[in-house]
């Protein structure tokens, strides 16, 4: 709770947050800490913003906080919970605390799903069809809730009988855009959740909306993307999942249509097109990666030769970063992470804060 509080003062990001946490070692001892100008030069934050953060922690009010998660029905999901998504520890900055509503799960067969908030009727059509056939398969879809693609997306992942997560830009207070809100209660009536890492009170201002897309990104497996001009807030998504080593997925779109300059651009840059279903079937297999049936088989005892392979390199005194396994293994991003997720699936390795692996038998004996 010591976290999401933290996390609640305006000002303290996620990278504000880590620096308090590098410093204090635990959310308490953060909160708890003579707010001097000692701690200050040591976090490195600006002086203006740290006099803002220390005022807003002293007047802090718990029970409205505590009545606020009440009453809206939230959560905090902290990134050592063994709930918080799968993916996202593996990314460059990763929320120490999602805001929730609803039901939250490792998600490790996710899919996002994004595009054009000015779709045309063939890239709204697509989106939902899309993802009522990878929800039916058992894939998770993720997308921001926002008009067009992203709202037939999650219509699409219901209509699969799937289940569907809302990235919001914006606290869990609000609702945004106002006419989803009976999508969005219908998203977390159906197992699925609306998160955000920004507290109550928050407006979905657009300098939040980058922010939230590497959640979006970071939260997938692989980023698909429908329909989207050339400017279009989708091609920040897809960037962000190329920057952690995600495939990306682009529909092709007419060449007479704005709306789908942005994607047949990404198909020039290398994006794998998707026509059908079975596109991205084909290239989750081709990784040895199975998407929804890793789930069950990761269950089963004994590894493969490509786990043992990592597991090998995994220091046994020592927990390593991702970094040091990519180099250690020469395997590529997109190869390691649903490795190391089954790893920490059969328990054989552990995930620690800030993305670090640790072997599971080392751990047993510390």
């Amino acid at each position: 709770m010591y976290a999401a509080a933290l996390q609640s003062l305006k000002g303290c990001g996620s990278r504000r947050l880590q620096a308090l946490l590098d410093v204090c070692r635990s959310p308490r001892r953060a909160w708890e800490a003579v707010w001097d100008e000692d701690l200050r030069r040591r976090t490195g934050i600006p002086a203006k913003i740290f006099s803002q953060l220390r005022q807003e922690r002293n007047v802090f009010d718990w029970d409205r906080f505590q009545h606020q998660l009440d009453f809206y029905g939230v959560r905090p999901l902290a990134l050592w919970d063994d709930d918080y998504p799968a993916w996202l520890p593996f990314t460059a900055q990763p929320p120490l605390v999602l805001f929730c509503q609803g039901t939250m799960g490792r998600d490790s067969s996710s899919l996002a799903i994004v595009g054009s908030r000015k779709a045309s009727p063939y890239g709204l059509n697509a989106a939902e069809s899309l993802a009522a056939e990878l929800a039916a398969q058992g894939f998770t879809i993720i997308s921001g809730g926002a008009r067009g693609i992203d709202t037939r997306a999650h219509r699409g992942a219901l209509k699969g009988k799937g289940r569907t997560v809302v990235v919001a830009a914006n606290g869990l207070d609000r609702t945004y855009p106002r006419e989803n809100k009976a999508l969005f209660r219908q998203v977390v009536d159906n197992g699925g959740a609306v998160i955000s890492e920004y507290a109550f009170g928050v407006e979905p201002l657009s300098r939040n909306f980058p922010a939230r897309n590497r959640i979006i990104a970071g939260m997938a497996a692989a980023t698909i993307v429908v329909e989207a001009a050339l400017r279009s807030g989708s091609l920040i998504t897809a960037d962000l999942a190329l920057d952690e080593g995600r495939d990306v997925f682009a529909m092709p779109g007419s060449v007479f249509s704005e709306t789908s300059r942005g994607t047949n651009h990404l198909l020039q840059l290398g994006a794998i097109p998707l026509t059908c279903v079975d596109d991205v079937i084909r290239e989750f297999r081709r990784r040895g990666w199975q998407g929804p049936e890793t789930v069950a088989e990761a269950a089963a005892p004994g590894l493969s030769p490509a786990e043992q392979a990592v597991i090998d390199v995994i220091p046994f005194d020592r927990a390593a970063p991702v970094s040091e396994l990519l180099e250690k293994t020469g395997l590529a991003v997109a190869d390691l992470l649903p490795i190391l997720l089954a790893l920490q699936m059969k328990k054989a390795a552990e995930e620690l804060p800030g993305g670090y692996i640790r072997c599971a038998a080392a751990f047993s004996v510390l």
